[in-house]
């Protein structure tokens, strides 16, 4: 993300600006539609690859630009937002990061997932990844980097493709059938490299030999280059919570290289499997 001079007001300002958001208007009414508005313009901070401008909102979400303006300086005021004084864009705050990052720390595998990451990384030099499934997208909840680092976009917070990724296809996999169905119709599989499956039968079939294996592996199919391997976490009824992965450049991801790795994974997703309550770990020694 790049980084932009930092402008906020003071705090008290700040709150002043949350509590006259939550107080009725004068005429009594809150207007839900006035927030909806305002969560709309916000989400698009979610998925943005680069800062945001005032036009930019405007037409991606067709709202009138006097509207945009004042919500983002509304969200600017709270440090929500940030924004750049020379491009006069907008890009995700400090105080969203905060917030975020409670989730992290309320999450409870993540508190448990970390040593068992670095662990994991030691062991194999590999970067270790941990992903939810949310909607028909994966994020990256944590990550830990190994020596062997990729330098590529599958950072902490990252959305990623549901249907490129070894995660995804983890996650994919161990859900209900309707889940899969449902992400074929309304996201399809588009195109983003040559190796990227776009043919939903043959996707099928990958998702089904991931079900069968418990491992999922993928080379170059959202970038050039990058390769991972995925294995599910279990929860307490033995469906996936989360996948566990590796990500590695794709030329090191031999056949070799795959099978040498299979073991810690499959070992570091059975620990903390067990921890989330899981009965059994199904795949691996």
């Amino acid at each position: 993300m790049r980084h932009a001079p930092f402008r906020q007001k003071n705090s008290t300002q700040g709150h002043g600006i949350i509590a006259k958001w939550a107080r009725p208007a004068a005429s009594g009414a809150f207007s839900l539609k006035a927030l909806a508005t305002a969560l709309r313009i916000l989400q698009e901070f979610v998925t943005a690859q680069a800062p945001l401008s005032v036009v930019e909102l405007t037409e991606r979400l067709a709202l009138n630009k006097s509207q945009v303006s004042k919500v983002l300086k509304t969200y600017r005021d709270a440090g929500i937002l940030e924004q750049n004084p020379g491009t006069r864009k907008y890009s995700v705050g400090l105080n969203a990061f905060a917030l975020g990052n409670n989730y992290v720390n309320a999450y409870p595998l993540s508190r448990d997932a970390l040593p068992v990451m670095r662990k994991l990384v030691d062991e194999t030099g590999h970067s270790a990844v941990l992903s939810l499934l949310h909607g028909s997208d994966i994020i990256h909840l944590l990550a830990v980097e190994g020596r062997l680092f990729i330098d590529g976009r599958w950072r902490v917070g990252r959305w990623m493709p549901y249907h490129t990724t070894s995660a995804g296809k983890v996650l994919v996999a161990f859900n209900s059938a309707e889940t899969l169905e449902s992400l074929l119709k309304t996201r399809g599989l588009p195109r983003f490299t040559p190796n990227t499956i776009t043919d939903p039968r043959q996707f099928r079939a990958a998702i089904q030999k991931v079900r069968k294996s418990g491992i999922s592996v993928t080379r170059s199919e959202t970038y050039q280059g990058s390769a991972a391997i995925a294995v599910p976490l279990l929860g307490a009824d033995n469906n996936a919570i989360a996948a566990l992965g590796l990500i590695c450049p794709d030329h090191l991801l031999t056949r070799n290289e795959e099978i040498r790795l299979v073991g810690p994974l499959q070992r570091a997703a059975r620990e903390l499997s067990v921890r989330m309550g899981a009965d059994v770990y199904p795949f691996g020694k």
